[in-house]
């Protein structure tokens, strides 16, 4: 019967703690900066309650070297509660350098946490009855490298000759996802051999916020951020796949320790917000109520944020509702605005508006005639005529009702 034996870790990286977002409210991004710390606690409770032997987080723990005193306290604070052991790696938010926030006394003396300084194999504690489970780093130490750091810390280490499992912790782009010109990318061919050679057995890596696999045999991925912190574009592209953690299964034969370690990968969503990107045409009342109806049925609003842009062309009417449900529903959410840049809808008061209803009578309807004319045109004076047909015709409604 074979003996084969498993080491478990938990994955993850790039939580950016004390991250800012310009398009948060004061309000909403205090609820953004509590919500990244509070998660730090959500996965270390994962951990225990998975069973998991270390967590490992490849780079950009924080957001900054420069981290307001509230958020450093405050993540010190979830960090002290671990009972697993937690691996924390330097990312080019973060790097080892001479101002760096691993340097401070209340980081640095954690109880269960080990910052990865240099290329040192780490034991990890608690496998006496099992084979070891060490733990390399591959720590940046500046914003930008000039070398591949990763590759540098496989160039430190033999092949595997007994049953011990190793995992590299990592961050940065790899040789196939980032600037071809780099001199700090990683070359994931040379992390492919390492994993075939047992030189290493999986490559925590990372940098990019989405999770992603980066060989076909789970030998090395990307963890992606635990929470949110970019949107997902209206084709899908953009941050798609954020808010996970992974559960890593790491399996080695004793009876033939040279024989590549097999390795499980489970993405676990721990993540509470969301960043949507969205886009839309606009021709008709009905199509303003289906974009609505689409807003609104997107869930949790106090942690989603959405922008999108709007093409097509409205009548006074549909672009009235759609201003007023805008400003109904936009106090929900985290935030909701419009993409002003990728904007392209128009306004046109139709016939039937201008020769009918609370537009067509009196001193209204000739203000509404002129502003009708100078719309025509281009220029800013066309585009204030516009605004102010809009406007009016908002008022009259409200007087009307």
């Amino acid at each position: 019967m074979t003996r084969t034996h498993t080491a478990r870790i938990l994955h993850t990286s790039d939580w950016q703690l004390g991250m800012k977002r310009k398009f948060l409210s004061p309000e909403a991004q205090a609820r953004f900066t509590e919500d990244r710390i509070k998660g730090v606690g959500t996965i270390l409770r994962l951990a225990e309650e998975r069973g998991c032997d270390a967590i490992v987080v490849a780079g950009d723990v924080f957001d900054s070297n420069l981290l307001d005193p509230s958020v450093q306290r405050r993540s010190v604070q979830q960090l002290a509660t671990a009972t697993v052991p937690v691996y924390l790696l330097p990312g080019n938010h973060d790097p080892l350098d001479a101002a760096s926030v691993y340097h401070q006394p209340d980081i640095a003396e954690l109880k269960h946490v080990t910052v990865l300084r240099d290329n040192h194999p780490h034991l990890v504690p608690g496998r006496e009855d099992s084979p070891p489970l060490e733990i390399i780093g591959a720590p940046l130490r500046t914003k930008v490298e000039d070398h591949d750091v990763v590759g540098a810390a496989v160039d430190t280490l033999d092949a595997v000759a007994d049953g011990r499992i190793r995992v590299l912790v990592g961050h940065g782009a790899t040789s196939s996802f980032g600037d071809g010109d780099a001199l700090d990318l990683i070359d994931l061919h040379r992390v492919e051999q390492a994993c075939a050679e047992r030189v290493v057995d999986y490559v925590a890596l990372g940098d990019t916020h989405s999770a992603m696999p980066l060989t076909e045999n789970n030998a090395a991925w990307y963890s992606g951020s635990h929470e949110v912190t970019d949107f997902l574009q209206p084709g899908g592209g953009g941050e798609n796949n954020s808010g996970n953690v992974l559960i890593v299964d790491v399996t080695v034969d004793e009876d033939s320790p040279r024989d590549p370690a097999r390795v499980t990968v489970e993405q676990v969503p721990v993540g509470t917000w969301r960043f949507h990107a969205l886009a839309a045409d606009m021709d008709s009342l009905a199509d303003v109520e289906a974009f609505v109806a689409r807003v609104n049925a997107m869930p949790d609003h106090s942690t989603t944020v959405v922008k999108y842009a709007l093409t097509g062309t409205l009548s006074l009417e549909a672009n009235a509702a759609l201003e007023k449900a805008e400003e109904q529903i936009a106090p929900g959410f985290a935030a909701l605005y419009r993409r002003e840049r990728l904007m392209n809808l128009h306004v046109m008061a139709d016939e039937e508006e201008l020769a009918t209803g609370p537009m067509s009578r009196g001193y209204v309807g000739m203000a509404v005639k002129e502003l009708q004319a100078e719309a025509q045109g281009q220029g800013e004076q066309a585009e204030h005529a516009r605004g102010a047909m809009r406007l009016l015709y908002r008022l009259m409604a409200d007087v009307e009702a």
